[in-house]
């Protein structure tokens, strides 16, 4: 005790240095004496079953302590004797009997002369309070009369506090004679005039436990006319035609095939260059037609809307809604739902929902907003996790750069996509490696951009393709675990910088090489090692590790180091490789590898280049393809990068066969992150024309497409390429199908 009050007087005596000071030229240099007072810890929680503790105080005076309650009858103070006044630093002890109810709180008083201070008992209670309205929304008729809601409660109804908000134009007051009996809420409702509007209300049910926490559940009426209609029900395609302001009685009746817990529901946007909204995700569901053909993205006004359960059959009110229609591809969102809306909800299985099964080329505007299924995909970048990023950009470090990841699939045809991972989701990053076969993947169709990956001249402008899928849960990617079992051969891969004299070689196989036209004038190396973010974890704040909460770390063990395995061995599986839980393996890992370089040769005019070469010899397919992971690792490094192939891998020839263009994001910047700074490499898969086939050298080459470079607050790209550019691999691979 005596190390804490010298801590106490440490922290007391700067603060009152000032006064100190002030008190020596009034009172002639005389002693300010320092009044030291207060419990070691404010509150102590038990456990239900008989509990104590000893409760210490620093003090330098007399004081004395009490129960607030004495008459408490479950919380007693044991001084041993010595009663209850007490002289400087000491403890007493407290004892709480078995807690066979719900939980409870006692405060003990302590005080001097002049000041006070409260300690605070709480105990876990044997029953956990429990109050839930087993429906969510009930219907009456316009008639009014007695309406009954299931509740499932242990608590006494005396106990309940009763609130009815009505929430139509109504002047309300319809609601009366609240009465809990037998399992359920009974009231009255008084008829409904009106021979056009229905009534809605809510009415909730809240209970305050002893520690001063309320749990509250709440059911929403609607009333119908005094014709006794619910409004008029209209299929989904009739919504479409309802573009704006709903300002009629009209519903829908359709599946929620979201699930709000999970935090993959929908995007988080970024609200600004370093700030981002992750109520979003929550505020998210989605609703389809019963026959799955169609479906709508709910917004909802607020996180406490979202009542939506996965699976549930749900009528809901569309009067208010705003229907908002968007283009190419078309698709519709309804904003500004209420909980109020929904007239009724019935619990679903998985059963319920139709299975539409489908490649990737098969779909259409009408899937998006639905639940679909993607046949004969893989996930071609063999390592990382599902969100591949530098954590010291996302919010399990406390900032809010990146909101999601889109993660390269690629299906049996040679279509490629994207399946969007947010940083909220809960297992995108928890130790488990990625499945390297083939299978499906289910969840649901969206359209969404990534500025990081594409930008394309202002904000939500970046493309990543037409159609986008999110996963709802992990078992959402049923993919084979082992690469054997999937659709694909390897020609040759990089899944790490594999540096043998000067040139780079495959990490899987022997087939060609990797070189620069401009090494290292040092060593004559083509590169050498850099960082990449393909640590599966932990992650998070070292402080944060076993939290919960918005800057909670992914605290599950790791024991595949960055997801790379070779001949059996796992590449790194050292948790100290892993920066401060930001996901990233060291350059000494060579996990990811780099060059720097004048990237425009300014004598010969045409860009420096990498150098892919291997050889197509006795390959026989009808899909033959290639994927990149590529970063710039200094801001200011090539903006486009073209692709070309040849036999001859000259890079001073003029020869070579075009394959594409695209983008390359730069690296992100801490001090100013711009929209289009990524924190991950970005996963690209390339086409390659069957041409290459049947030969035995070909060279692919990378190269910038012009002399454009990032940087610009406008993010036009015209500044010229600065001479220390990087362009960085973490992952090449070159794949058929078998």
């Amino acid at each position: 005790m005596k190390q804490i009050k010298s801590l106490y007087r440490r922290l007391l005596l700067p603060l009152l240095g000032g006064l100190v000071l002030t008190a020596c030229e009034k009172d002639n240099g005389e002693e300010t004496r320092i009044s030291e007072f207060g419990p070691v810890k404010k509150e102590y929680v038990f456990d239900w079953k008989t509990s104590w503790a000893n409760v210490g105080v620093l003090s330098n005076q007399p004081y004395d302590i009490e129960l607030i309650n004495p008459d408490n009858g479950w919380l007693t103070i044991d001084t041993e004797g010595r009663g209850t006044h007490f002289t400087g630093d000491d403890q007493f002890k407290v004892v709480a009997t078995t807690n066979d109810g719900f939980p409870r709180m006692e405060g003990i008083r302590l005080r001097t002369h002049n000041r006070a201070d409260t300690v605070y008992i709480k105990q876990k209670g044997f029953i956990t309070p429990k109050l839930d309205f087993s429906t969510r929304s009930i219907m009456v008729l316009g008639d009014g009369g007695q309406a009954t809601a299931q509740l499932a409660t242990n608590l006494e109804p005396e106990d309940l506090r009763q609130s009815v908000v009505y929430t139509s134009t109504d002047e309300g007051g319809w609601i009366s004679d609240l009465d809990i009996s037998n399992g359920f809420l009974i009231l009255q409702t008084a008829p409904n005039a009106d021979p056009e509007a229905l009534r809605n209300a809510r009415i909730t049910l809240s209970y305050r436990d002893g520690w001063n926490q309320t749990i509250s559940s709440t059911v929403y009426l609607t009333q119908a006319n005094a014709n006794n209609e619910f409004g008029r029900e209209i299929s989904f395609g009739e919504v479409r035609d309802l573009v704006g302001i709903v300002n009629k009685d009209v519903y829908i009746e359709g599946r929620i095939i979201s699930d709000i817990g999970n935090g993959n529901n929908g995007e988080n946007t970024m609200t600004g260059q370093t700030s981002i909204d992750y109520t979003e995700t929550y505020r998210t569901a989605y609703i389809q037609s019963l026959d799955g053909s169609q479906g709508f993205m709910i917004k909802t006004v607020s996180e406490d809307d979202n009542i939506f359960e996965r699976y549930s059959k749900v009528r809901l009110l569309l009067k208010g809604v705003t229907v908002e229609a968007e283009s190419n591809p078309e698709r519709y969102i309804l904003r500004k739902v209420t909980s109020a809306m929904v007239m009724s909800s019935v619990a679903g299985s998985a059963a319920d929902i139709p299975q539409k099964v489908k490649h990737y080329s098969e779909l259409t505007d009408m899937d998006i907003y639905t639940w679909v299924t993607l046949a004969d995909c893989e996930l071609p970048v063999r390592k990382g996790s599902l969100t591949p990023i530098n954590e010291g950009y996302a919010r399990n470090t406390g900032a809010n750069r990146e909101t999601k990841y889109p993660l390269l699939v690629r299906d049996r045809n040679g279509e490629s996509f994207y399946m969007l991972t947010n940083t909220t989701c809960k297992y995108r990053r928890d130790g488990r490696m990625l499945p390297y076969g083939s299978g499906n993947i289910s969840g649901i169709v969206v359209h969404e951009s990534h500025d990081r990956f594409a930008w394309m001249g202002s904000r939500d402008m970046g493309d990543i393709g037409r159609y986008q899928i999110r996963h709802l849960t992990r078992k959402d990617i049923a993919l084979a675990e082992d690469f054997e079992n999937g659709f694909s051969a390897l020609l040759t891969e990089y899944r790490y910088g594999k540096l043998e004299s000067h040139i780079f070689r495959p990490t899987t196989g022997d087939n060609g090489y990797l070189t620069f036209t401009h090494p290292d004038e040092k060593t004559g190396d083509a590169g050498w090692g850099t960082s990449d973010p393909s640590y599966l974890g932990p992650i998070g704040n070292k402080d944060n590790l076993d939290k919960t909460g918005p800057t909670s770390g992914i605290h599950t063990g790791n024991v595949n180091g960055n997801g790379v395995v070779e001949n059996g061995k796992q590449m790194c599986t050292d948790k100290e490789t892993n920066n401060d839980g930001k996901g990233n393996l060291s350059s000494a890992e060579f996990s990811a590898w780099t060059n720097k370089c004048q990237w425009w040769n300014t004598e010969t005019d045409r860009s420096e280049a990498w150098l892919l070469h291997f050889s197509t010899q006795g390959i026989a397919t009808r899909v033959l393809s290639l994927q990149v992971a590529m970063q710039n690792r200094t801001i200011g490094g090539p903006r486009y990068i073209r692709v070309d192939w040849s036999e001859h891998g000259d890079n001073n020839r003029d020869d070579w066969n075009p394959i594409t263009e695209f983008q390359l994001p730069d690296i992100v910047n801490w001090s100013y992150t711009l929209y289009w700074q990524c924190a991950g490499y970005k996963y690209i898969d390339i086409p390659l024309p069957l041409e290459l086939l049947g030969k035995d050298d070909v060279c692919i080459r990378f190269s910038a497409a012009n002399k454009k470079a990032g940087g610009r607050e406008d993010g036009q790209f015209d500044n010229q390429i600065i001479t220390s550019g990087e362009v960085a691999f973490s992952y090449i691979g070159v794949r058929y199908n078998k």
